[in-house]
């Protein structure tokens, strides 16, 4: 299905059921783009970096403008900040992504192992292998 107008190859937006267009990316992709870039000692990120990240992680394509108005909404929300350094602007999560629901089940039905000494440290595995 070709678009009249738009080069060959270019990608349309989808549209949901109701009509209206579906959004690229959501908030916890820009989550994961933060928690796959950041460390602590630098945890804030462009706008350009967060589409770089998202590109190169999840093979997610969107305008630096996409990114910036999802930002803009976090920042609304509270889950990013902002701040300025200089002439430009970078974001930092506020908040940390989801785990995924596979992943939250694991970690629940691991709920009382560690409680209970039913768990080895890395370091008592390590010499055990040492052994």
């Amino acid at each position: 299905m070709s678009v009249e107008g738009l080069p060959a190859g270019m990608a349309t937006q989808d549209r949901d059921d109701d009509g209206r267009f579906s959004e690229k990316i959501r908030d916890q992709d820009v989550l994961k783009a933060f928690d796959a870039e950041t460390t602590d000692d630098d945890p804030y990120l462009t706008v350009g970096e967060v589409a770089d990240a998202l590109a190169e992680h999840w093979d997610v394509e969107v305008t630096d403008e996409a990114v910036r108005a999802r930002l803009e909404r976090m920042r609304d929300d509270e889950t990013v900040d902002r701040r300025q350094f200089g002439p430009g602007v970078a974001y930092r999560a506020l908040v940390a992504p989801r785990l995924a629901a596979d992943v939250t089940e694991a970690v629940e039905a691991t709920g009382g192992e560690l409680a209970d000494g039913e768990t080895t440290s890395h370091d008592d595995l390590w010499e055990r292998l040492d052994e």
